[in-house]
């Protein structure tokens, strides 16, 4: 059923971690808009989202769903590769994804893959993708196909042009690789689109790499190769050199609502100039489009709130388990359940170490403590993996709360709690652990149960590290369940803060561990594509431990975004 038709919207459309954004309209499928982004190292991947109003968006699948579609997700060691801008695309009557697994500091050694689906809402629609490894050294490829039937792929390269070749998308086997065009004299190059309209062939692509600079560039051709002539009033999009909040503005995609006007999606930061707080990073915001005939098409400029003439009814019909991301969620995590959709691992996870209860005795997230750490240490978080459950922040003020059952024995070195994490060099965490005192190496006075508080900025810009340990407060005698709160109430600091979870009337005779930092540690540095998870984690420090902790409540408040 269709509501009213809103006359602005507010920016992003897709908050929180969700970059490099490509997006269609599907009128087979009931008008449905299909947006996905990238991922980098995250498990599950490639989240599809859709709508039916271009605001409301809901999360309708993971496209990278199971291990053995792309290995590499667990076994490479780096922070900074992975699953790089995709391009979604829809022909006759098949969803096709292409991307490139970018491997940063070895380029020739990433591959492409092509993944596709007839029904884009089952996962397992979704098959093993068709790998191509020719040519090398790109990024952000596009698919698009001519009148005739002739694929052409374009993309991004590491030696600074746009490329295109042809390739086969059962088999993977490319045609010879064509220079198309260098841009506009600007750096990277990529992120390419080609569109065909009223006999032109537009190409669309992103330059001046995707910090402050970025921006959007257009060309266009009588033939899909070119010669592409570039449009004199080039950047067609941006928001350097300007106060405005969004900043970073590029990485575009255009595409047609059902009453034929144009749309066009990018990615932005919420930083401002100063390009300072941004834990969220990358966001995928909406922009209104006008493309007359035989013209360049006008795109609007990026702000907070949007206004257009042509919004369409609002509609949340949209099927699917996943969450809106307007929605608030309080998760209890029933025996047998599968985790939600929008719940994710950095890497992949050990094995049969995070799952709910297999019984109707008991319920909540059942963790079992891995050996690696959120830092890395003891063993290879990218090998052996790391037990982390995870959600994109998708706000700028927010509540994040999980309740975690105590065992009465908690063995020594072992610790759970929640944590703000961008990847292994750049996390916060307050977590309960038990630790054992007195020795040499020893880093408290005595034995017993601690909330840690640990900061690993090594990865940021300045690096930043602490480390806090504060002896459980005598009215915790006895503790049996124990809450772990981080909250934003500005746009620039988390506050961390754990008690007992039976203190809900806030008993002020029950103390209340409270720490606070700067969210500029989890913006950019090393996580400069990346974005804040907040999740729940347990770790045995390097050593075995089949105790499992129940996380027994997890609930997200989504407090108000900064927009301007």
């Amino acid at each position: 059923m269709s509501g009213p038709r809103p006359n602005a919207c507010m920016n992003p459309i897709i908050p929180g971690w969700n970059p490099d954004p490509s997006c269609i309209c599907v009128p087979e499928l009931g008008n449905t808009f299909f947006c996905v982004v990238s991922s980098f190292s995250i498990f599950p991947g490639l989240p599809l989202y859709g709508s039916k109003d271009l605001i409301h968006w809901k999360l309708v699948c993971n496209i990278i769903n199971r291990r053995e579609q792309v290995p590499e997700i667990g076994t490479d060691r780096a922070q900074d590769n992975g699953i790089f801008a995709p391009t979604i695309r829809y022909h006759d009557g098949r969803f096709f994804v292409i991307v490139e697994y970018v491997t940063i500091e070895d380029p020739p050694t990433g591959f492409g893959l092509v993944f596709s689906a007839l029904d884009p809402f089952d996962p397992l629609s979704w098959g093993n993708p068709v790998i191509f490894r020719e040519p090398k050294g790109i990024l952000d490829p596009d698919l698009f196909w001519d009148d005739n039937g002739q694929v052409y792929i374009q993309a991004g390269s590491f030696d600074q042009v746009i490329v295109q070749f042809n390739l086969d998308l059962e088999t993977g086997i490319s045609g010879p690789v064509k220079n198309i065009w260098n841009g506009t004299g600007g750096i990277a190059p990529e992120g390419p689109h080609l569109y065909k309209k009223d006999g032109y062939y537009y190409l669309l692509i992103a330059e001046g790499g995707t910090d402050l600079p970025h921006c959007v560039n257009i060309a266009r051709a009588t033939q899909p190769d070119g010669p592409f002539v570039p449009y004199e009033a080039n950047p067609i999009l941006t928001n350097r050199n300007t106060a405005e909040y969004f900043q970073t503005v590029g990485h575009a995609d255009l595409f047609q609502d059902p009453e034929g006007n144009w749309w066009g999606v990018a990615l932005s930061t919420r930083s401002g100039p100063e390009y300072r707080h941004y834990p969220m990073g990358r966001e995928t915001i909406l922009f209104s489009v006008v493309w007359a005939e035989n013209d360049w098409p006008r795109l609007t400029s990026v702000k907070g709130r949007l206004s257009a003439p042509a919004f369409l009814p609002q509609r949340l019909d949209m099927p699917g388990t996943g969450h809106w991301h307007h929605e608030d969620e309080l998760l209890e995590f029933p025996p047998k359940s599968p985790l939600p959709l929008h719940l994710v691992h950095w890497r992949f996870p050990p094995v049969n170490y995070i799952s709910t209860s297999s019984t109707g005795q008991t319920h909540g997230l059942q963790l079992r403590p891995s050996r690696s750490t959120l830092t890395g240490s003891y063993g290879n978080i990218s090998t052996n993996g790391v037990t982390l459950v995870a959600r994109r922040q998708t706000s700028t003020l927010f509540v994040f709360e999980i309740d975690v059952k105590v065992p009465s024995n908690f063995p020594k070195g072992v610790e759970v709690g929640a944590t703000t994490f961008v990847n292994e060099w750049q996390n916060v965490a307050m977590s309960l652990t038990s630790l054992q005192g007195a020795g040499s190496n020893s880093v408290v006075p005595r034995d017993g149960l601690y909330i840690k508080f640990q900061v690993n900025g090594k990865g940021a810009e300045p690096p930043q590290e602490h480390l806090d340990f504060i002896a459980l407060p005598v009215e915790w005698a006895n503790i049996q369940h124990i809450r772990f709160r981080i909250q934003a109430t500005d746009y620039a600091s988390y506050w961390f803060s754990a008690c007992p979870s039976n203190n809900e009337n806030l008993d002020r005779s029950v103390p209340t561990v409270i720490r606070m930092v700067d969210n500029a540690i989890l913006s950019g540095g090393t996580g400069r594509w990346s974005g804040c998870l907040l999740g729940a984690f347990a770790t045995s420090n390097g050593m075995e431990s089949e105790i499992v902790y129940a996380v027994e409540k997890w609930q997200y408040k989504n407090n108000g975004q900064v927009i301007e």
